[in-house]
């Protein structure tokens, strides 16, 4: 199996050059649930990367830990030059926040509140706006992905795809350098798959962020990815652009991408 090989004894990442996102030898366990046991991974300004795997294997994870929701047992994580893993209080991880944006699974919508609200929601709490100016933000936000004009509508009364594209317009209404993608396109149907698609690379051009998608979503990992990260036995196991990762010698990564269960029969 092709691997990363762990990275011991190396230099802080420059601050404001590549690569922006660095796990250098992560651990990390639930009890006696191995979920890492010496993750590495680069990942470079401005890239889109897909992060793809068996369910169980951790990739969410991945992502909660460069924010703080999770900590680390043992190793590294950076983030444009800051060393993250090191942190130990809200109050530190706040900068670093305030240029990360999440995509939750299921949109993590307010049901109680307005389109409005809920998209100005990270603009109130982060920012010092005026009313205007939040009104503003959060109309071009809603245009951008294709809901001008729903503003005063509840979650309720949307569809899943458009609750999708609601909570993809609250992510950016901060205008983040990262955008971190957990399973955009569940439950999907194939249209609004593409149509998420085609937003994910609108966004990262009109945003000129790097995003980190967790899928299984194979139509996702080949309309979007610039570099595919496969996660297997508790690290990276292979990590390459999409066409070598398609026709990889590894049969996991090839099984995986193909849909065939043969490897990974117990």
């Amino acid at each position: 199996m092709t691997s990363i090989t762990a990275i011991t004894e190396a230099p802080p990442p420059p601050k404001g050059g590549n690569p922006l996102i660095v796990y250098r030898g992560v651990k990390k366990a639930f009890g006696k649930n191995v979920v890492y046991d010496g993750l590495d991974l680069e990942v470079q300004r401005g890239e889109t990367l897909c992060i793809i795997g068996p369910s169980g294997v951790g990739k969410s994870v991945m992502l909660k830990l460069l924010t703080g929701l999770l900590d680390v047992d043992e190793g590294e994580v950076w983030f444009d030059g800051d060393k993250v893993s090191d942190f130990t209080s809200d109050a530190e991880y706040l900068p670093v926040r305030r240029r990360i944006a999440m995509v939750f699974q299921g949109a993590a919508l307010f049901d109680s509140l307005t389109v409005f609200e809920n998209v100005a929601y990270p603009l109130r709490e982060q920012f010092n706006y005026s009313e205007e100016e939040i009104a503003t933000k959060v109309a071009e936000k809603l245009e951008w992905v294709g809901l001008p004009g729903v503003e005063q509508k509840k979650p309720s009364e949307l569809s899943g795809g458009m609750r999708k594209r609601v909570g993809l317009a609250r992510s950016i209404a901060t205008d983040p350098e990262v955008i971190l993608y957990d399973e955009p396109t569940t439950g999907l149907d194939p249209v609004n798959i593409q149509r998420i698609n085609q937003l994910i690379l609108s966004l990262s051009e009109r945003l000129r962020c790097t995003s980190l998608i967790v899928t299984h979503e194979m139509a996702t990992v080949f309309a979007c990815a610039q570099r595919i990260a496969f996660v297997y036995d508790k690290k990276i196991a292979a990590v390459g652009l999409p066409d070598a990762m398609k026709n990889s010698s590894n049969p996991l990564v090839r099984g995986f991408i193909s849909g065939d269960p043969a490897p990974f029969a117990d």
